[in-house]
Parts: structure tokens; C-alpha cells; sequence
């Protein structure tokens, strides 16, 4: 396995029996324990996860077809090389 593969999104947060589960349509990604607010919270950003990997590639791409740069494009291409293990 690559340290960039991962279980395909759209990824959905479930309250399960005293934690939060975070799973695919085809498996289980991770759990967050505890049903607090900050687990919650926790668990709706872990699950949006795949959704803003691709956001910001997509931002990148926008970014070279159009020949921008700047701070916004450095921290998107920062937070993609964290999401792929580079960082």
C-alpha cells in the first residue's frame, strides 16, 4: 500500500455506542471517541477530509492552467503534501 492511497469518499460520521465512527459506503475509515462537541467536531472534519484533498487540488490545477501564484496556492500545495505523507 502507498502512504497516498485511502479509503475512496465520500466519507459520513455516525454516532455509534459511546463514539464516532467514520466510514465509507464500502468500509470503516476510522472511530472518534467520546460523543462531545470537540468529538464531533473532530469527526466532521476527518470525514470532510477526502472532499478538501480534492478541493485543493483542484484550486492547484486551477492555479497552473492560469499561471497564478501566491501564499493561498503555497498553503494549498502544503496541505496536499501533508495529506500525501511528503510533508
Amino acid at each position: 500500500m502507498n502512504i497516498t492511497d485511502y479509503t475512496s469518499g465520500p466519507w459520513e460520521a455516525k454516532d455509534q455506542w459511546g463514539y464516532i465512527k467514520i466510514h465509507s459506503k464500502d468500509e470503516g475509515v476510522c472511530a472518534v471517541h467520546g460523543l462531545g462537541v470537540n468529538s464531533q467536531a473532530n469527526a466532521r472534519l476527518i470525514s470532510a477530509a477526502p472532499d478538501l484533498l480534492q478541493v485543493a487540488r483542484d484550486y492547484v490545477l486551477l492555479c497552473q492552467l492560469h499561471g497564478m501564484e501566491g501564499a493561498v496556492l503555497d498553503s494549498a500545495l502544503s496541505a496536499i503534501a501533508k495529506a500525501e505523507g511528503k510533508a
